[in-house]
């Protein structure tokens, strides 16, 4: 299992000791990668495709030697049910996704991890300005924005911590 470099400074910038999550997972290298490093006290993978889902549930068994929990959720991020917490990723998939995950789960009240992982592939405009908007900002304040090379091209990553209550 190969992790990138763009994807190990996923991994450096979660918050160790608190669950992982990696939201449309695809792979799952990202979240192969948090079992690995044993900082997370668990992690969970969440994608809607079945059968990515079936093959990554008999790669995670085979990889774990760590004995991290994890779970794997197979439907689309925005109908999570439970409270999330910890460190939420989404990468690799366009700013409007991104908002379309994030947005549902604010307004439901069920996002309440202490920091969000945001790196689009496309859409970076339509993301940045939900960054902006009062149904996040309201919750998150954007801590740092840095932009990871990837070959040729540069993806950017913004960083938001929970905001004090």
């Amino acid at each position: 299992m190969k992790v990138s470099p763009r994807m190990k400074v996923f991994i450096e910038k979660a918050l160790p000791g608190l669950p992982f999550w990696d939201i449309c997972c695809d792979h799952g290298h990202i979240g192969m990668g948090a079992i690995k490093s044993g900082a997370f006290s668990e992690v969970h993978f969440v994608d809607q495709v079945p059968h990515i889902m079936k093959k990554l549930e008999g790669e995670v068994l085979r990889y774990n030697q760590v004995d991290t929990p994890y779970f794997l959720h197979c439907l689309p991020a925005e109908r999570l049910e439970q409270k999330i917490l910890g460190t939420f990723l989404v990468a690799g998939v366009g700013g409007l996704t991104i908002r379309n995950i994030v947005g549902p789960l604010l307004d439901t009240h069920l996002i309440e991890c202490k920091r969000l992982l945001l790196s689009p592939q496309t859409d970076e405009k339509v993301l940045v300005s939900f960054l902006e908007s009062e149904n996040l900002t309201k919750h998150y304040e954007l801590k740092e924005k840095i932009s990871i090379p990837e070959g040729k091209r540069f993806r950017s990553l913004y960083i938001l911590d929970l905001k004090p209550r």
